[in-house]
């Protein structure tokens, strides 16, 4: 059977966030039809090395996200105007190696991994082929500007050779792409499986993942704060899995520990690769992303066995009704404000295995049916064949 080519234009190689780990399991899973994966990545490491290991043909090439360099600091400022330039001269350049790439692996399709990358569309364009944005984010609410605008970006994708992929309804909706090129796939988390794993519980909640101010960690920690002052000193310790991104965040979330002296509560432990032993023995994973795209630690929680609590908003919100609507029950903690957060911590210091066990049932049920690998690949593949019919 002949192979279909596919380029697929990566925003980072970082191997433990949830756009990376999606991108994998889907390529695992298309490699078993006839899809050949042609990876485009900005540096040599983390899912490039994944990638290679597999036997799939990666290039690597400098490119910069297709928004306005952040502006945090007086050096900020000055420098806005010179990594603006500098953006586009990299990301033009970058353009041009790609069109030769795609011409010499004779790639039928390209599908850029998130909505911030714009080199894998310009160059599908330029050789009139179709392109997918995979849209994971809500961008601007989470500090990514659309260059120039929002609005040029999203004329930029009305063509007869432009598709996305959304993540949830949410970001479709927010993005103003309900149509017949635009389709809701949610992410694949892990194989469908009907046993759900069972963990010894230890006394501590968890928080997994980028650690920057848009995901709330400090929300967390305030709210921590209070429960844990109002409870003894038995109270469920915090384990945070991730790094920083955001220098000027990590001294305000490290001030604010020092300052509270809840060094003996908050172990900060960097980016792991055993957040699955992690979940099965946590007392609960907490979400407190403020606009969170999908939720993939949440979906890992599920299938893990793992209670969550997560910020009644954007795709944590959605998760939560997607939940309710299979089972008629909840299968999580939804919060609305950091004092109901607060509150949650406590009840759940205490709850008993007999009042959660029903919630982790429903929840590995809700996550098999909708954010399976098997499902997700399934999905992606019949989405292909559609373009490949509304294009040829």
């Amino acid at each position: 059977m002949d192979k279909i080519k596919i380029a697929y234009v990566l925003n980072s190689t970082a191997p433990n966030s949830g756009d990376s780990k999606a991108l994998m399991s889907l390529l695992e899973g298309l490699v078993q039809k006839d899809i050949q994966p042609v990876i485009v990545a900005p540096d040599a490491k983390g899912l490039y090395l994944s990638s290679k290991r597999l036997g799939m043909k990666v290039y690597v090439l400098k490119y910069k996200h297709s928004t306005y360099p952040n502006w945090y600091s007086i050096k900020d400022k000055f420098l806005f105007v010179p990594r603006i330039l500098g953006r586009l001269f990299l990301n033009y350049y970058a353009t041009k190696k790609l069109i030769h790439i795609l011409k010499d692996e004779d790639v039928k399709l390209v599908h850029t991994n998130v909505s911030v990358i714009n080199i894998g569309h310009r160059a599908a364009h330029q050789l009139g082929l179709p392109h997918i944005y995979h849209f994971r984010e809500y961008a601007d609410l989470i500090g990514y500007r659309h260059f120039p605008s929002k609005s040029s970006f999203l004329r930029s994708i009305c063509t007869d050779s432009d598709f996305s992929i959304c993540i949830t309804k949410g970001i479709q909706q927010y993005h103003h792409l309900s149509n017949h090129r635009s389709k809701v796939i949610y992410d694949g988390v892990k194989k469908e499986t009907k046993t759900m794993p069972v963990g010894i519980k230890e006394n501590y909640y968890l928080y997994v993942g980028r650690i920057e101010p848009n995901k709330g960690l400090l929300h967390l920690l305030k709210a921590y704060a209070k429960a844990q002052a109002s409870v003894s000193s038995s109270f469920p310790k915090i384990k945070v899995a991730g790094a920083f991104s955001d220098e000027s965040y990590s001294l305000k979330i490290k001030s604010f520990i020092e300052e509270n002296q809840m060094e003996g509560y908050v172990e900060l432990l960097g980016e792991r690769n055993d957040i699955d032993q992690l979940m099965q023995s946590a007392l609960a994973l907490i979400v407190p992303s403020l606009f969170e795209g999908f939720g993939f630690c949440m979906a890992e929680a599920m299938f893990n066995g793992c209670i969550f609590v997560g910020y009644n908003n954007s795709g944590t919100k959605e998760q939560f009704e997607n939940g309710m609507q299979l089972t008629g029950h909840p299968i999580g903690f939804p919060y609305n404000s950091d004092e109901e957060l607060c509150s949650l911590l406590v009840r759940l210091s205490t709850a008993t295995n007999s009042e959660l066990d029903p919630i982790r049932e429903r929840a590995f049920r809700v996550v098999n049916e909708l954010y399976s690998i098997e499902n997700n690949v399934k999905e992606v593949y019949e989405f292909y064949k559609q373009i490949n019919l509304l294009t040829s």
